[in-house]
């Protein structure tokens, strides 16, 4: 009698006895190939614009020559800028380096006394030379600057010329990138 009232529950028509017309489906679902089409392309377009950018990141590491290149270009533009502001405000300064490789240039302003460095923070090293050990003096009045010098710029590690920074006595800046 039981089974027989469990058959017959069953059979009967409605939403309470949770019949296929009226129960939710559970089945799984899978992605459609459309869908993946659409993830995939997203995720190259992501990769492809954020390439460069991880690139240069690890390119520009410190130590390797690309770093030091670029750190060439911008010790030329802070010495450009260091010109400027001297000739703007006609105030003289001396480029003191001390022998051997470095990882700073250093500038001495005058009239006042003020000290600024320029730091490498490990992406170069910078070798001064010159034709007359002296000091390295910038003047105003003539915008000249006596004796001119080079500054080679060098790898860390491997220590290979990379580039040569020369400033000539009418404070012409020249930089040389060396493949």
């Amino acid at each position: 009698m039981r089974a027989q009232n469990n058959r017959t529950r069953y059979f009967q028509r409605g939403a309470v006895f949770r019949l296929p017309a009226f129960s939710r489906v559970s089945r799984s679902r899978a992605y459609t190939l459309v869908e993946l089409a659409v993830v995939a392309s997203i995720i190259a377009v992501m990769s492809l614009t954020l390439y460069p950018v991880a690139g240069g990141i690890l390119s520009n590491r410190a130590g390797s020559e690309t770093a030091a290149r670029a750190e060439a270009r911008n010790m030329t533009r802070w010495i450009e800028r260091t010109l400027q502001k001297a000739c703007l405000h006609r105030r003289a300064f001396d480029v003191r380096y001390l022998s051997g490789f470095r990882e700073e240039l250093l500038i001495q302003w005058f009239n006042p006394a003020e000290y600024e460095r320029y730091r490498t923070n490990g992406r170069c090293l910078v070798y001064f030379k010159s034709t007359v050990n002296q000091k390295k003096c910038y003047t105003p009045a003539w915008h000249t600057m006596t004796p001119a010098f080079t500054l080679y710029i060098f790898t860390p590690d491997k220590k290979k010329k990379v580039a040569e920074i020369a400033v000539s006595a009418y404070c012409g800046i020249n930089l040389t990138e060396i493949p």
